[in-house]
Formats: structure tokens, C-alpha cells, sequence
């Protein structure tokens, strides 16, 4: 399972009653899925934002527009409209527990973190775990280097893995592995999956099989949009394809979560928000991180979520019908990977995240 975070910075007015060290967290709101924070920090600065996980799998959705109707509920916007925004940004955590452990070592590197699996489900805890796994792999360095040994992966699973497994991180995420279950198959399942999960210390779950992220996306029809008759649907699918426009967005609009007047100070457009105190950091002649693998898949792909799924709107649509990345915009969130709905083997997405340079990176987030 995948968290798929936005989040906007914005410096409180000052007559705020709201202090630091203020924490809100909130469940339920734009849609049932949905997290969402409030934290408050010295200087009148308050992150806020939402956390989409990956069970969320409708292409009709994009995370901005839901990220601004979040912070106009009335208990957050009583406080945040005469705000200004500060920063923006975007980026997912891949927090599927020991469901989503890749490798954790091999010849010169080892992975620790949210990352690398240490991340607990069942209670949502990353950070402890996240620090205890580096200083983890901090003393199996220092025992390689001082027995002078190269790190190979044999070695540094050895001297890293070994004091994980053995360690409390490897322990609670055993107990929080399926706590989760439940979540695909709907919310109500999902809670009562992770509290029996968490009464019986991870010995009880809710069975079945977890569907891989390219089972997980739902395929577009008209005939299945939430909150939309099919004959609107339709209607807007047509009008989109002539427009030239994202078809997400004029559904969110039927589906009751309307683009929104800009305001210029905190409500600003996707496009304005990801250029407030960011840099970019592609240097020309870097090969592009986000690769197609086959382009014909994309020609033919009716979903498109990689497109509405863009924190940093750097995926579009090409003239040929295709998709097109620009990795200036690119915040490095990962959305594009997860939300494929398309594979060219059974196995992988049609779109390859790449290591290297590039990407447009808030100054404050």
C-alpha cells in the first residue's frame, strides 16, 4: 500500500490562536479515505495536508483539487483564510510494511526506512522505526570497516539484516503484516480488519489475497462513475476528448467537488503552487527518470491516471495521444509508477522510475 501525501505551508495571520505545537489529525474528509493533518509550528508556520492511499484506485480523481476543498472546511479555513502560502509539496510513502520489503541489501548499498518495509501498519508509526533501521545499518558499518570487509551483499546482510530481524522493528511489523487486508475490500472492512489485527498483536487477520497495484485500478466507464449517470458521463467524456482538457476534472465538478475560485494569496493554481520558493533540479544533458516502457500501450490506455495522479501536473497528454513528461515539474512523488493501470509483461507498470537528476523541490517542505 502506497500514501500518497500533498501538502501546502502556509504562515498563519498573526492574531491566530493557534500555537505551536497544535497536532490535528483528521479521517473521513474530502472522501471516506482520506487522512488529513493540521501541525503548527513556531514562526505562525502550520503544515497542512491530506494522505491518499493507494486503495483510493479511481481515475477520476486528483489529489490538488482535494487538497483545497480540505483546507476550506470550515473548522480549518477559520483559521487559514486570511493565510499566506509559503510552500508546496508532494511525495509518496511507500509504507506497505513486510508486504512491501524489497531487498534489503546487495553489493555496496543497504535500504533502510520507510523505504525498505520498517513502517508500521497497524499503528501508523515510521519515524522510530525509520531512525532505529539507520543506526542499524550505522553499527553494521562500523563492524565491517573495522574488520576490514568490504560491503558486499553477503557482509552487509550479515552485519545489517541480522540486527533487524532480531531487533523490535522486525518484531511489530511481523505483528502489523495484514492488518490492512480489509481495505480493499472497502472501509468498513478495513477498520474492523486492523482492530482485530491490533487485539490480538497481529495473530488474527482478515484473510485473502491483496491485489498488485495494476489489479488495484479500476478501469474507466462511463457506465462506473461514482456519483455521475452515465449519460453525464458520457457527455463529459466527449467534451473532454474535444477539448483537449483532463477528463478527471470535469468529473470531480458532477461528482460534487467543484474547481474553486482563486483567491491569489492561498487558493493559487497547481501550476503557481509547485513554483512558490521551489528550484528545479535537472541539469541538461541528465537522462529523464520517468520512462515509458511502451509507448503504444499509452495510445491505446483510456484511464490515464498517470496523468490525474501528477502531484506536479509534469505528465500531460501529447498530440499523438500518448502521455508526455516534463521533468522540471516532476516532484519525485512516485504517483506515476504506482497508478499505471497498464503493463507490458504481467509483471511491471508501463512507466519506469528511474534513478538521476531532476525535479522541482520546495525550498521549505
Amino acid at each position: 500500500m502506497l500514501f500518497r501525501s500533498v501538502i501546502e505551508l502556509p504562515e498563519l495571520p498573526k492574531d491566530s490562536p493557534l500555537r505551536p505545537g497544535v497536532v490535528w489529525h483528521t479521517f473521513g474528509y474530502p472522501e471516506p479515505e482520506i487522512f488529513g493533518f493540521l501541525y503548527v509550528h513556531p514562526d505562525r508556520l502550520v503544515s497542512v495536508g491530506i494522505f491518499i492511499p493507494s486503495w483510493m484506485s479511481d481515475p477520476s480523481r486528483t489529489g490538488y483539487r482535494y487538497l483545497q476543498h480540505y483546507i476550506q472546511h470550515p473548522a480549518l479555513w477559520r483559521h487559514l483564510k486570511d493565510g499566506t502560502l509559503r510552500s508546496w509539496g508532494a511525495k509518496s510513502l511507500q509504507e506497505s510494511g513486510k508486504r512491501g520489503e524489497p531487498f534489503l541489501t546487495g553489493d555496496g548499498f543497504a535500504r533502510i526506512g520507510e523505504g525498505s518495509g520498517s513502517t508500521n501498519m497497524l499503528t501508523g508509526s515510521g519515524v522510530d522505526e525509520a531512525w532505529t533501521t539507520g543506526a542499524q545499518l550505522a553499527d553494521a558499518v562500523v563492524e565491517l570497516l573495522r574488520a576490514d570487509k568490504p560491503f558486499t551483499q553477503q557482509n552487509l546482510a550479515a552485519a545489517y539484516e541480522t540486527r533487524r530481524r532480531a531487533s523490535w522493528v522486525e518484531r511489530e511489523a511481523e505483528e502489523a503484516k495484514n492488518a490492512r487486508n480489509g481495505f480493499h475490500h472497502g472501509m468498513v472492512r478495513g477498520m474492523m480488519g486492523m482492530a482485530l489485527a491490533g487485539l490480538s498483536r497481529g495473530r488474527l487477520s482478515l484473510g485473502g489475497r491483496v491485489p498488485s497495484a495494476l489489479e488495484q485500478i479500476r478501469p474507466f466507464s462511463t457506465q462506473k462513475v461514482a456519483g455521475v449517470k452515465p449519460r453525464e458521463a458520457k457527455r463529459l467524456e466527449h467534451a473532454a476528448e474535444v477539448g483537449g482538457w483532463p477528463l478527471h476534472k470535469a468529473l470531480l465538478d458532477a461528482r460534487g467537488w467543484p474547481d474553486f475560485e482563486f483567491d491569489g494569496r492561498l487558493l493559487v493554481t497547481h501550476q503557481d503552487v509547485l513554483l512558490l520558493g521551489g528550484k528545479v533540479q535537472a541539469m541538461p544533458g541528465f537522462a529523464d527518470h520517468v520512462v515509458v516502457r511502451d509507448g503504444k500501450l499509452c495510445l491505446v490506455c483510456a484511464e490515464k491516471t498517470c496523468i490525474a495522479m501528477c502531484s506536479g501536473q509534469a505528465i500531460t497528454r501529447d498530440l499523438a495521444g500518448g502521455i508526455a513528461f516534463e521533468r522540471e515539474k516532476c516532484v519525485h512523488c512516485g504517483a506515476c509508477l504506482w497508478n499505471c493501470a497498464h503493463s507490458p509483461d504481467g509483471v511491471h507498470t508501463n512507466i519506469e522510475f528511474r534513478a538521476g537528476a531532476g525535479g522541482l523541490h520546495s525550498a521549505e517542505n
